[in-house]
C-alpha cells in the first residue's frame, strides 16, 4: 500500500471546501474546540466521533481535574460536562470554566435531567442543560448557540 503524498492548497481570506474524486474525501474547516468531560468512556467517545463528523476538534477527558489541566494552556470554543463525575463535580468544573472562557458555550449534560438540576447549571455559568440519553440533533443547536443572557 503506497501513501499518496498531495499538497493542499491554503485556503485564503475565507474557508474553502475541496472534495478528491478518487476516494471523495471532503476536507472542511474545523468549526472549533469543544471540550468533552464526561465519566463515561463510551459515551465520551459516541460524543468523540459525532463532533468529529460535525467538523469541530473534540478535546476528551474523564473528570473535572483533567479538564482543567486539558485547557490550562489552550483555547475552547465550547464544552459539553457531565454534571455528576468522580472528584470534583461538573457543576463546580463549568463555574470555573465560565470564568476562564466567557465566550464559550458551555453545556451541562446529566441523566438526572429536572427542572432543578437545569437552574443549579444555568446559575453556574451553563447556556443550555440536556438530559441524558442525548439527542443529536439538541447537541447541534446548542453548540451553535450563544445565550449570553445567563452570565
Amino acid at each position: 500500500m503506497s501513501i499518496v503524498n498531495e499538497e493542499l492548497p491554503i485556503a485564503t481570506g475565507h474557508a474553502r471546501s475541496k472534495t478528491r474524486d478518487e476516494d471523495n474525501l471532503k476536507l472542511e474547516p474545523v468549526r472549533g474546540t469543544v471540550l468533552i468531560v464526561e465519566d463515561d468512556p463510551a459515551h465520551r467517545e459516541l460524543l468523540v466521533e459525532l463532533l468529529t463528523t460535525w467538523g469541530y476538534a473534540p478535546l476528551p477527558v474523564g473528570s473535572a481535574e483533567e479538564a482543567e489541566f486539558a485547557v490550562r494552556n489552550k483555547r475552547m470554543d465550547a464544552a459539553i460536562v457531565d454534571v455528576f463525575l468522580p472528584g470534583r463535580s461538573g457543576t463546580n468544573l463549568m463555574a470555573r470554566l465560565r470564568e476562564k472562557f466567557p465566550q464559550a458555550v458551555l453545556i451541562g449534560v446529566s441523566a438526572m435531567s429536572d427542572a432543578s438540576m437545569a437552574r443549579k447549571c444555568k446559575g453556574l455559568g451553563a447556556d443550555l442543560f440536556i438530559g441524558k440519553p442525548l439527542s443529536p440533533e439538541k447537541l447541534a443547536q446548542a453548540l451553535q448557540s450563544r445565550h449570553t443572557s445567563w452570565h
